[in-house]
């Protein structure tokens, strides 16, 4: 896939930052960049996986004038049915991996199961999705049109908690799996369900649930 370079105008846009800001943390190594001369140029794919790997980690994004998690942006919109799975199998971190691509297959909206797969496991050689909070928001390394056909969010509670690859080294047995062909709308989903799990009952809710029914029906409540 062809490198996207961004100019420091439309990295600030895409990052949602104003320009000085932006300039002045490219400036002092805090956030990927390429010097041509006195230009900044950024891969948006770089800056889509920087501003990602914060958000899941729970880094200081302070400089952000506005993050891309936006309130009428609704999870159930990109929900379905056959992408939900209250007693997903697995015990060990691979095997999850598989069973969330087979989920996400039953969209009908991946064009490649195996390379979604593999694309699952380069993102998560980079660094574990998995969060404190005991929940994993998995997502492919790379976000292109020839992924899949339209943005689709899978949700799914495992048979039994795994080690994910969380930090800490706490169990994870909710799986989010946030797929699409483009950049920022990826970073709006992924900063929208940050936001529902450290301020309201998202997670606690979808840990009550024992049917896919009962999962869909608790996305529709925020």
């Amino acid at each position: 896939m062809p490198v996207k370079l961004l100019n420091l105008s439309d990295a600030a846009l895409f990052l949602h930052m104003d320009e000085k800001d932006l300039r002045a943390m490219a400036m002092g190594g805090e956030l990927p960049c390429i010097r041509q001369g006195m230009r900044l140029m950024f891969e948006r794919e770089e800056l889509d996986n920087w501003y990602t790997h914060r958000l899941l980690h729970h880094l200081p994004l302070k400089q952000l004038a506005r993050p891309p998690a936006e309130p009428s942006l609704h999870l159930a919109d990109y929900c379905r049915l056959e992408t939900m799975s209250a007693a997903l199998e697995g015990k060990t971190k691979p095997a999850i991996l598989k069973a969330l691509t087979a989920l996400a297959e039953r969209s009908g909206l991946l064009y490649d199961p195996s390379e979604f797969l593999e694309n699952l496991r380069r993102r998560e050689e980079i660094s574990s999705t998995a969060m404190p909070e005991g929940v994993a928001l998995v997502h492919p390394e790379n976000r292109d049109e020839f992924l899949c056909e339209a943005p689709f969010v899978c949700i799914a509670k495992a048979k039994t908690p795994v080690f994910f690859g969380e930090e800490n080294g706490g169990a994870t047995d909710l799986f989010f799996v946030i797929a699409g062909p483009d950049s920022e709308l990826h970073l709006r989903l992924l900063g929208r369900i940050c936001q529902l799990i450290s301020s309201t009952a998202l997670l606690e809710r979808l840990r009550e649930a024992t049917t896919s029914e009962e999962m869909l029906a608790v996305t529709q409540e925020f």
